[in-house]
């Protein structure tokens, strides 16, 4: 009877050379470190203890860096183990490596504390001037060394703004309509009534109903295209089968100049923000201003901390938005409460 061939012998639950090879590449390092503890404590169990591991992981790290490099490079003489010429080499070329990368994380964060660090958030300026005062301060105080960057533009343009990686965050308004934002995680924040700001004598101010039909023969004073209210406000109008009519003669991003031409009775003003600023002290030949609640027509504006999904949230960044989360929602408790 033919006899099969025996296998060549191997150590059981070794794994097969190109294996074992594409493992000690892996590991490399670790056994890097092994070997220069060993040269130090002299002893398998010592070094075992050192770096928190078993003695057989110690040894199996040693004999599989010497088939690495193809040389013996340590010896043991009952419990003590003495480096040969080839691994005392070894260790002297490692040795710097192994304490520049045991001291890395602190180069890091010696590196980390130095540079400047820089937050850059884009808001409307009814929110850089209202709600965003309180944690922009409150930031400021407890990150110093933050470099951080307020910039002002409507809702529409702080969108193209983060899209284009301009922000790392934004406070921005939503229109129904709008587009989705899927690369974008949207924290809501709040949201606005829409209210008709006109003078106290207008028609308009004691009209028991309001009506669309009754605004679009209105000259209005509006804020800027680009912003969520305005767009809000031109859907509805457009659902209506109105948007032809609108007679817009006033667009504005400062909500005190809207209130001061709404007072001298330039037009008739929707929106949501302006509607919290303190109307301007009424001169000669101007009119107290009348704030209407109008979300019956045309909802409420909703308000949005946006920023792109799928990034790490650097600890200076998280602070800033768990700031403004919180200031939005005692807000949102106070105004439930009264």
């Amino acid at each position: 009877m033919t006899k099969k061939p025996r296998s060549a012998a191997r150590r059981i639950g070794s794994p097969d050379a190109g294996s074992a090879r594409r493992y000690f590449k892996e590991v490399r390092f670790r056994q890097i470190r092994s070997l220069v503890e060993l040269s130090r404590h002299g002893s398998f169990a010592a070094t075992a203890a050192a770096l928190d591991l078993s003695v057989p992981s110690v040894w199996q790290q040693i004999r599989s860096l010497e088939e690495e490099y193809g040389v013996q490079l340590a010896l043991a003489d009952g419990t003590k183990v003495r480096l040969t010429e080839d691994g005392q080499a070894l260790v002297d070329l490692a040795a710097p490596l192994v304490e520049s990368f045991d001291g890395l994380r602190q180069m890091f964060e010696d590196k980390r504390n130095m540079a400047t660090r820089t937050l850059t958030v884009v808001a409307p300026s009814p929110s850089l001037s209202g709600l965003l005062r309180r944690p922009i301060m409150q930031y400021r105080q407890h990150h110093p060394k933050v470099k951080l960057v307020l910039v002002d533009r409507v809702s529409r343009l702080a969108r193209e703004i983060i899209e284009q990686d301009g922000a790392d965050l934004a406070v921005m308004g939503m229109a129904t309509g709008d587009e989705p934002m899927p690369q974008f995680q949207c924290l809501p924040l709040t949201r606005h009534t829409f209210h008709l700001m006109c003078p106290q004598g207008h028609p308009l101010a004691t009209a028991r109903r309001i009506t669309l039909a009754n605004l679009v023969k209105e000259p209005l004073v509006l804020a800027p295209q680009e912003s969520s209210s305005h767009r809000q406000i031109r859907h509805v109008f457009a659902q209506a089968g109105l948007l032809d009519r609108m007679n817009v003669i006033m667009t504005a991003t400062n909500r005190a100049l809207l209130l001061n031409y709404v007072a001298i009775g330039f037009g008739v003003a929707i929106g949501t923000s302006a509607a919290s600023v303190r109307p301007p002290k009424r001169a000669p030949g101007e009119s107290e201003i009348v704030v209407r609640d109008i979300s019956s027509l045309f909802g409420y504006e909703d308000v949005f901390l946006v920023q792109r999904k799928g990034r790490f949230e650097p600890e200076h960044v998280r602070d800033f938005r768990e700031l403004v989360q919180q200031a939005f929602q005692e807000k949102t408790e106070t105004e439930t409460a009264s």
